[in-house]
């Protein structure tokens, strides 16, 4: 598990830099972005979403945290005209109490991206989505805890999606509202691994360095490169581990790989086709307890989706929908969220998280070749 994590987190560190990295690229222009740094503090009040039967024992608790970031802010003409926003990216620390003994707390580091809009010279409006590592104070124990069907590992993978507001009462600071979900599992490494799903209301301010002032280049001034890129196609290998049951120590491995349509329709937006197909055998080995061994253990999925391009870094989001599937244990319906890097033109790395509905299935480590 611990490599796992240490794989995660290099490729989160690189998107901080890769994002970065974007105003290099085109080494002839003659404008770059421009960014002030950032400090948010916000409290988080929610409700725990007992999403399965599983985990009716967290039902009515009523999880409270504490955020602090450290980010930086993009603004400026130039910045406009390669995004058409005003990109937010840094790192949130989190400490959370869930409000039940079960689950206990937790402490999470994240990497955020928010694009950000201004509505007016003192309100601006932004969309986020942060993905990262949580600690957990009390996994599941067949003796010390054997009612928390929520998480298993004392490390898991984090993700949450949220929409923000910005009121600058001065020029350096501002009153910040945001509506967010979270989730925490480790993508079915280790059962049980219900995840934890909780969506909050936070309130809190925002404080930038230097004075600051959000405001739209006139119409027209926006980067149209992208409407020369060609469509990308994409060919990758897949594989991971998970088990079978609670408290179970053995691994199995699971692998397979797929084929992407991608086409560009912003500067930093693309939709997305595919289709994959793997074999788990895990699921294999689900079957033959179930006596039925003359089901597949094979998933062949058909998807579509939508990718954030940010430099070297693709932050995808995909549906699918399974075009053969013979085991009885899933919904036909699944999603996919990814981090890819591109180490070259032709070839990227990265891990991917597939679920059901709120339950993660796996994480995965993949290698993609481009053309």
């Amino acid at each position: 598990m611990r490599k796992w994590i240490a794989v995660y987190l290099l490729l989160l560190g690189t998107l901080g830099a890769s994002v970065g990295q974007i105003m290099l690229e085109d080494s002839t222009a003659e404008a770059v972005p421009e960014k002030v740094p950032q400090l948010t503090l916000r409290g988080h009040y929610g409700t725990l979403f007992a999403h399965s039967q599983d985990v009716q024992n967290t039902a009515g608790a009523r999880p409270v945290g504490l955020h602090a970031e450290l980010g930086q802010q993009w603004y400026g003409a130039e910045t406009w005209r390669r995004f058409g926003c005003f990109p937010r990216t840094g790192l949130a620390l989190a400490y959370y109490h869930y409000d039940n003994r079960i689950l206990g707390q937790g402490l999470t580091a994240a990497y955020y991206l928010e694009p950000t809009f201004p509505i007016s010279r003192r309100l601006v409006l932004g969309a986020r989505g942060a993905a990262g590592v949580s600690w957990l104070s009390n996994p599941y124990h067949p003796e010390r805890n054997p009612a928390n069907m929520s998480y298993s590992t004392a490390l898991s993978a984090y993700l949450a999606l949220g929409l923000s507001t910005y009121y600058r009462f001065q020029e350096q600071w501002a009153v910040t509202l945001m509506v967010d979900y979270q989730h925490v599992s480790n993508g079915g490494f280790k059962q049980p691994n219900k995840g934890i799903n909780w969506p909050t209301i936070g309130l809190g301010l925002d404080y930038t360095l230097e004075p600051l002032r959000l405001v739209r280049p006139p119409r027209g001034q926006r980067a149209q490169e992208w409407r020369e890129a060609p469509p990308r196609r994409d060919v990758y290998l897949f594989g991971g581990v998970r088990n079978v049951a609670s408290g179970e120590t053995r691994r199995y491995v699971l692998g397979g790989g797929g084929v992407t349509y991608s086409r560009q329709v912003s500067n930093i937006n693309s939709l997305t086709a595919g289709v994959e197909a793997y074999g788990d055998w895990a699921l294999r080995e689900q079957l033959v307890r179930d006596s039925l061994t003359d089901r597949s253990h094979v998933r062949v999925g058909a998807m579509v989706g939508h990718e954030f391009l940010l430099g070297k870094i693709i932050f995808s989001q995909q549906l699918g929908v399974y075009v053969f599937k013979q085991v009885p244990y899933y919904s036909r319906l699944y999603h996919r969220w990814g981090l890819l890097y591109r180490i070259n033109r032709s070839l990227s790395a990265g891990v991917n998280l597939k679920a059901h509905s709120h339950v993660a299935n796996f994480w995965d480590l993949r290698l993609v070749t481009h053309w």
